[in-house]
């Protein structure tokens, strides 16, 4: 099931820009409905739609079939009959969600696929390696723990050599080149700080447009207090880099 979150306004001749946003919850919960908070968000600062996707669940659906659902949307787009210009998509994700967004961007590459114009990866979890000092710093986090990391990955992808894939954990890429510009939000009191850090890095050493956005103060799962004003300021920021890349139409213009 999908839901379309559209502007109030009448759409463009053309159609909104949208952007298709996977929700968060370790791959084992959550729904659009869940998640709703990003879309009305998002919407109070820019006119584009938002297509939120719910995808099948592990344990019950583990790896591939969440990426398989999203790439079915994507590809099914542009045939919804939604007022969408699928000329101007991008792709977005909280933590599982950011997972599956950017392993969208790699598929679609390795597919020979058109790129969206730009992936938003929020808190992303984008590695099964345990090695990364943050895990060990905020071990102990609230809303995630590193036990908590481990143990949904483990179901996600409960064969071991899957974790060590591109498409199961975007940061096994051994080529980083020729993917969508990304927006990365890591939460610096998150035991997934550092994996966006790196993905942000790995993006630019391959020549890739890359904001990496460091929300201090901000946990895992920051970005639901969306009355926050250091909160409000990334969905900010987050809404310029979308209108930037054109894949969201600016209020100012009105």
């Amino acid at each position: 099931m999908t839901r379309c979150y559209c502007p109030v306004a009448k759409a463009p001749e053309r159609g909104w820009p949208v952007l298709v946003f996977f929700h968060g919850g370790g791959w084992t919960t959550g729904s659009h409905a869940t998640h709703d908070w990003f879309a009305h968000a998002l919407l109070e600062r820019a006119d584009l739609a938002v297509i939120s996707l719910d995808y099948r669940l592990a344990p019950e659906a583990s790896f591939p079939a969440p990426l398989d659902d999203g790439l079915a949307v994507w590809r099914a787009l542009a045939s919804s009959g939604l007022p969408l210009d699928c000329e101007r998509r991008a792709v977005s994700g909280d933590s599982a969600g950011g997972t599956l967004a950017a392993a969208l961007c790699v598929a679609l590459r390795d597919t020979r696929e058109a790129q969206p114009l730009a992936q938003a990866l929020l808190y992303p979890v984008l590695s099964a390696d345990d090695a990364f000092a943050s895990v060990a710093q905020h071990a102990r986090a609230p809303m995630l723990t590193a036990q908590g990391l481990a143990a949904t990955i483990a179901l996600y992808a409960p064969n071991e050599r899957d974790r060590h894939t591109p498409l199961a954990m975007p940061l096994e890429c051994d080529d980083f080149s020729r993917l969508a510009p990304a927006f990365i939000v890591a939460a610096m009191e998150d035991v997934l700080r550092d994996q966006g850090i790196e993905y942000a890095a790995r993006l630019r050493q391959a020549g890739g447009p890359v904001e990496l956005y460091r929300g201090h103060g901000f946990v895992h799962a920051a970005l639901r207090a969306t009355q926050l004003e250091e909160v409000a300021r990334c969905y900010d920021r987050l809404a310029g880099f979308l209108i930037e890349r054109g894949v969201a139409h600016s209020r100012d213009a009105e």
